[in-house]
């Protein structure tokens, strides 16, 4: 099949929206995508949504839209681009009127359960942790912790979403170390904890085993690994 019948045969699925807003953070791998969606009821969200977006000839990534406007029906997409792949190459060719496409809008497993949520994950979550935070009561308590390649994206953070109350760190080892230290500090609060574990897969799988050594239920545990 020609690329050009190929073309014409995805246009019979996808949908469309404009990007409004490009933003990329000092240090340089990680940028904020501002789009907006005409055709999407952001009212009705109840749980953190995927994204199935178009970054090249039929090659779709999945992002998850953060910091949504219900009346002006926008979103904010975070996206890490210090590892190669079409994503990344999309993500830093993008601007203010660009048209992005995309396949569809899925839900996700997680909504916020209890009064004391626990982020843990590196900076591809940071979009995810934002969907979950906005879902989440007003009362409700956040505290955790994400990980960052290098000191600058990691102070980056800081900046750009000081409303999401995480500690941050450089490197996956110090990542389980700081986590380790969390759950020694709050021993004694275990049943009020659940964690969100959100990032690359074999450091979900590892936090997942360390948090479930310390004697906490599987069901306070949600996670979602992404494959680098």
């Amino acid at each position: 099949m020609m690329k050009s019948e190929v073309a014409i045969l995805e246009k019979l699925f996808i949908k469309s929206g404009e990007i409004i807003d490009v933003r990329r953070w000092d240090g340089g791998n990680m940028y904020e995508i501002d789009v907006q969606l005409p055709k999407v009821d952001f009212g009705k969200w109840s749980k953190v949504k995927s994204i199935k977006c178009r970054v090249g000839n039929l090659h779709y990534t999945d992002y998850t839209p953060a910091i949504w406007n219900s009346e002006e029906k926008t979103c904010t997409l975070y996206i890490d681009t210090s590892h190669s792949g079409q994503g990344s190459n999309w993500a830093k060719l993008q601007q203010e009127g660009n048209i992005v496409h995309y396949l569809k809008i899925e839900d996700e497993k997680h909504i916020p359960l209890g009064n004391h949520l626990v982020f843990l994950g590196d900076q591809t979550a940071i979009g995810h942790f934002c969907a979950l935070k906005q879902l989440a009561a007003v009362q409700t308590q956040i505290s955790g912790i994400i990980t960052f390649n290098d000191q600058r994206t990691a102070d980056a953070f800081l900046d750009n979403c000081a409303w999401l109350p995480l500690t941050t760190s450089i490197g996956y080892e110090s990542l389980y170390e700081e986590t380790e230290n969390f759950l020694n500090k709050n021993r004694f609060n275990y049943d009020e904890l659940v964690f969100y574990i959100v990032g690359n897969s074999e450091m979900v799988v590892r936090l997942r085993r360390s948090i479930k050594a310390h004697g906490i239920s599987p069901v306070q545990i949600k996670s979602k690994g992404f494959w680098h």
